[in-house]
């Protein structure tokens, strides 16, 4: 059920779910509050998940002036409003730079987990011109194309599209990624095609970066997970992390891609995530 709040003039959109310690879930991109990744086994394991929508997502409302750091500031608020103490905080692919900025400088912050999670720049060609106002109109509707293109395609020949969006973020040869295919990765990646939001989040995307005072300012627990074959958030970003979180637990995968919660060691992978968190309640 999406919940709403409204934090400094700023409509919130969110999902509550779950009981247990309080996890602030930052989805990635084109997703929202209803990001597929995790978030049912996190609630299932003993969590309480919250997952807002981020700018230009869901019925979050989008300004060019948006920034990870004043929607961070908005997040804690949040947390403040809803009588939260303390909270974990799980930043996925290009929602790093939001998590980062919550978990930065943060007493309430127990943790921080980066899964393929942006920590610098995005990687994207031309994003600066992609990223201007001008650009909004035929950006959405390349966006909607391709939404409509990968859901008929995952409807069609499920298997072989499944194969072919890890593929689009993947380092691996198409012939490896089948091989890692599961049914439930076919099933999850559907609930991505359905789920897939377009708008203006993407621009918020683009235009966001991660200054490195806000990585030293971290001081809770960290773990951060990337796979060495990720084409979409390359594993530099995990490095770049490290480098200025000294502290923190790095773990790279040989999973398929960017996409960290498919493939046969997908599981493990979020077990991992999840003891993780678990030690640190």
């Amino acid at each position: 059920m999406k919940h709403y709040a409204h934090v400094n003039g700023t409509k919130i959109e969110y999902i509550d779910r779950g009981h247990g310690p309080v996890v602030v879930l930052i989805h990635g991109t084109q997703s929202s509050s209803l990001e597929p990744y995790h978030v049912d086994r996190l609630v299932l394991s003993g969590f309480r998940v919250i997952v807002p929508s981020r700018p230009g997502y869901g019925e979050t409302p989008y300004s060019f002036s948006a920034t990870p750091q004043a929607f961070a500031e908005n997040l804690r608020q949040l947390m403040h409003v809803m009588n939260i103490e303390s909270y974990h905080v799980y930043g996925i692919s290009a929602g790093g730079p939001t998590s980062i900025e919550l978990a930065s400088r943060n007493d309430r912050a127990l943790s921080l987990t980066l899964a393929a999670a942006v920590t610098s720049e995005v990687d994207f060609p031309y994003r600066r011109y992609i990223s201007r106002n001008l650009a909004q109109p035929l950006f959405i509707a390349a966006q909607f194309t391709m939404k409509q293109f990968v859901f008929r395609a995952i409807q069609k020949q499920p298997f072989e599209a499944t194969a072919r969006m890890i593929q689009s973020t993947s380092l691996l040869a198409l012939d490896a990624i089948r091989d890692e295919v599961t049914p439930y990765d076919i099933f999850l990646l559907k609930r991505v095609a359905s789920q897939m939001a377009f708008g203006l989040g993407a621009q918020f995307d683009l235009r966001q970066r991660v200054p490195d005072e806000a990585l030293l300012g971290v001081t809770c627990p960290t773990y951060i997970v990337h796979s060495k074959n990720d084409k979409a958030v390359p594993v530099r970003h995990a490095h770049h992390a490290k480098r200025l979180i000294p502290h923190a637990q790095l773990t790279i995968l040989n999973s398929p891609g960017h996409l960290i919660w498919i493939g046969r060691q997908a599981r493990k992978s979020e077990q991992q995530i999840e003891r993780f968190i678990r030690l640190n309640s």
